[in-house]
């Protein structure tokens, strides 16, 4: 099941977003956020696990977040009708309840004060490695060797190489959290990171984005400086 986590940032800070790292593939992880923001520091999302990572950067008005949580959320629903999607929407704030109630016969709805892994994956997980655990030592096999230990240990550290589909979603959290600690907003920071992330993997990356980014944003040349670090760093991970 594909999982919203719609984030109140004005409303919770970094504390709500403190085990965003335990996040999946199917996990999409929405910040939403004002101008009295800015100065909050960011590095909490600097591990959004696998999630799919976004900036909402809203106008700074009374309810403002939580106007733009609750439309996004329309979104959501009818974008995905009949896909049994869940929406978490993280915020201390209990007004957002009456809302959730009204919802609850169109998709899984719920609201949290931080990022709290369903307790149903986790006891899913828990009974996944019960039973693992159980067919292990029904099957178990002779005592392995030191050599063949050794051999075990280094195809294990092989197998840890992250994937390029991996890569790409770290790549896009790491250009969407340096755009946003550089206040750009939120259209610009989605674009240009998908921008990147579509480039990745081709023998001309970098020159592609170069290329792309001074074809199309005025101010280029600052957001290939900010870029082009995170863009070197991952070109040599392929």
């Amino acid at each position: 099941m594909e999982t919203y986590y719609l984030v109140d940032y004005e409303n919770v800070g970094s504390g709500g977003l403190s085990k965003c790292g335990e996040l999946s593939k199917s996990d999409h992880l929405h910040i939403f956020y004002t101008e009295k923001n800015k100065t909050i520091n960011l590095n909490v999302v600097d591990n959004p696990g696998d999630a799919e990572l976004k900036f909402h950067k809203v106008p700074t008005k009374s309810q403002s977040v939580d106007m733009h949580i609750v439309s996004y959320m329309g979104y959501l629903l009818g974008k995905n009708e009949g896909k049994g999607i869940e929406i978490v929407i993280i915020s201390k704030d209990k007004d957002y309840d009456n809302l959730i109630t009204f919802w609850k016969d169109k998709a899984k709805i719920s609201r949290k004060q931080k990022i709290d892994i369903n307790s149903q994956k986790t006891t899913t997980k828990a009974q996944q490695t019960k039973e693992t655990k159980k067919t292990q030592k029904a099957t178990s096999q002779p005592k392995e060797t030191k050599k063949t230990q050794k051999t075990t240990t280094q195809s294990k550290q092989k197998t840890k190489k992250l994937t390029k589909s991996e890569l790409k979603v770290k790549l896009n959290a790491e250009i969407q959290k340096a755009m946003a600690t550089n206040n750009y907003d939120t259209d610009s920071i989605n674009s240009v990171a998908k921008l990147v992330v579509k480039a990745y993997g081709k023998e001309s990356f970098l020159q592609d984005v170069h290329n792309k980014i001074a074809k199309t944003y005025k101010d280029h040349a600052e957001i290939y400086k900010i870029v082009k670090p995170i863009i070197t760093k991952y070109n040599k991970l392929l």
